[in-house]
């Protein structure tokens, strides 16, 4: 029964494939007959040329070798009766040639369209793997007529093309005209960007755990990131074509991500300083065998100001790579101070003068409670440690002010504090 079926059924399957060739040829060749027509419209002398543009894109490279010797056609045809046009005006009168020159400029125009859609069907093709030496031959005459054009123009009409260039629309108006939008664009972007960034800064207010370094980092990107995408914006409005210049940046990246190694490696040295914020602008550090105050900081490189106002530039990669000691990163600080007496005053007396000292310092805080006690027995003195906190800021003034003070208040009491001294024992050999 399988068999019979099976026989039956083969006539069938064979019509069914007939016809799906049959069909599978006619749309193929109604796919075919529809490039003649595009390639007429290409080389439609009244095309413009940014429909050229398009026409171009789905033809292959022998089709646009063969559109490219139209629009040379088209090209040669226009020059040879615009040096006919050229060599008449020998011997006319002056309002004949007027005229002419009139028919000049207008054909002027028709030249450069006819020399801009050439010039298009050249790219196209050699975009699309035509031959070089056989693009190169049509550039070169391309080229070569362009120059030859403007040699054979006498001067009042080339004076006449270029006045006419001047007050055109697609000509030196039309410049004017997008340098005019261009700067108007770029004034705005100014202040579009300074907004941009005041908006953007008081959204990072509401982030108190941003270091200061980190927020001037993202207003800065911010701000330069506005600039740069209003300035492409700018430029397209100006009829710039902005498209090479995303090319263009891509290179050079991959360039200087070669030639800047070391500054790559500041680059990302910085970005981690400021996300996990070791320190902040304003801080004291002790970093690379440097100290001071953090003045400013760049993705680069941290400015440290000393306290005798010398200014340490050292590069993010070489603190990140260090110790860092931060002493400004807690609110509070321990002044270790140490005072040595003889051991023939009464230590008991000293501790309660020092305690009286901290006491009525305001700086020093009551909590934590001050430390001071008899801490070591030393070769030349009973030394006596005195340990107040404050608060950061206030260290050094009351470090400073608690030495003088309590050097004042042990002369008061006929406490003294002694010279380095050491008992030396001469021993005579008698013999």
């Amino acid at each position: 029964m399988f068999h019979r079926v099976f026989v039956q059924t083969r006539p069938l399957r064979s019509l069914v494939y007939v016809l799906f060739v049959v069909i599978l040829g006619s749309l193929a060749s109604v796919g075919m007959a529809a490039s003649p027509e595009l390639q007429a419209k290409a080389a439609d002398k009244t095309v413009s040329s940014n429909a050229l543009k398009n026409y171009i894109v789905p033809l292959t490279a022998d089709e646009l070798s063969n559109l490219a010797g139209i629009w040379q056609d088209h090209l040669s045809q226009s020059i040879e009766t615009y040096i006919e046009l050229n060599a008449s005006l020998e011997g006319l009168d002056e309002n004949v040639a007027h005229k002419v020159r009139e028919q000049i400029t207008t054909l002027s125009d028709t030249h450069s369209v006819y020399s801009e859609n050439y010039q298009l069907v050249l790219n196209g093709w050699l975009a699309k793997g035509g031959a070089a030496d056989d693009v190169a031959t049509h550039q070169s005459y391309l080229d070569a007529v362009s120059t030859a054009t403007l040699r054979a123009t006498d001067v009042r009409t080339l004076f006449s093309l270029a006045t006419n260039w001047l007050i055109s629309k697609d000509g030196g108006l039309g410049l004017l005209l997008q340098l005019g939008v261009f700067i108007v664009a770029f004034v705005v972007l100014l202040f579009v960007a300074r907004f941009v960034r005041k908006t953007v800064s008081k959204g990072l207010e509401r982030l108190p755990a941003m270091s200061r370094l980190l927020k001037k980092f993202v207003l800065t990107v911010v701000y330069w990131i506005t600039i740069i995408v209003g300035l492409m914006v700018a430029l397209g409005l100006a009829g710039v074509n902005v498209t090479p210049m995303f090319a263009v940046f891509g290179g050079l990246s991959f360039i200087l991500g070669f030639a800047l190694q070391d500054t790559l490696g500041n680059l990302a040295s910085g970005l981690m300083i400021m996300v996990l914020k070791p320190f902040d602008t304003g801080d004291y550090i002790e970093i690379s065998g440097a100290s001071g105050n953090v003045d400013a900081m760049s993705i680069v490189s941290t400015q440290i100001r000393t306290f005798d106002n010398q200014i340490i530039v050292v590069p993010n990669s070489k603190i990140w790579g260090d110790v860092i000691t931060n002493v400004s990163a807690a609110k509070t600080r321990r002044v270790d101070l140490v005072f040595g007496i003889a051991y023939s005053d009464n230590a008991s007396q000293a501790v309660e003068v020092l305690k009286g000292l901290v006491a009525n310092d305001p700086r020093c805080l009551k909590e934590p409670v001050p430390e001071i006690f008899v801490g070591e027995l030393g070769d030349s003195s009973v030394n006596l440690f005195c340990r107040p906190w404050v608060a950061t800021e206030d260290y050094w003034d009351v470090y400073w002010g608690l030495t003088g003070a309590a050097k004042e208040a042990f002369d008061q009491e006929g406490i003294s504090i002694p010279f380095p001294q050491r008992d030396v024992h001469l021993i005579s050999n008698e013999s």
